[in-house]
C-alpha cells in the first residue's frame, strides 16, 4: 500500500486536493484504521462523563469490550 499511495501522490502531481482520489483513499484508510483501533483494541469514542472521568482517572483510554471478551475466550 505505501508504494501505491506514494505512485498515486507522484501521479497527482505532489499535491492532494479536493478532486483528488488519492485524498478520500487515503481517508477512508485513515478511517478503517481507526475503526480497527477502536473496536479490537482501545475505545476511541468517549461518549459519556463516565468515559471522561475514567479518561482522568486511569490517563489512558478504556480496553476495548470485544477486546476483553476475545482475551477471555467468550466469543
Amino acid at each position: 500500500m505505501p508504494v501505491v499511495l506514494v505512485g498515486q501522490w507522484i501521479w497527482a502531481g505532489g499535491h492532494f486536493g479536493p478532486n483528488n482520489d488519492l485524498l478520500w483513499a487515503l481517508l477512508a484508510n485513515i478511517f478503517g484504521i481507526l475503526e480497527h483501533v477502536n473496536y479490537y483494541h482501545r475505545q476511541l469514542s468517549i461518549d459519556n462523563a463516565y468515559d471522561i472521568a475514567y479518561l482522568r482517572r486511569n490517563r489512558r483510554l478504556k480496553i476495548a469490550s470485544l477486546a476483553k471478551d476475545l482475551r477471555e475466550g467468550k466469543l
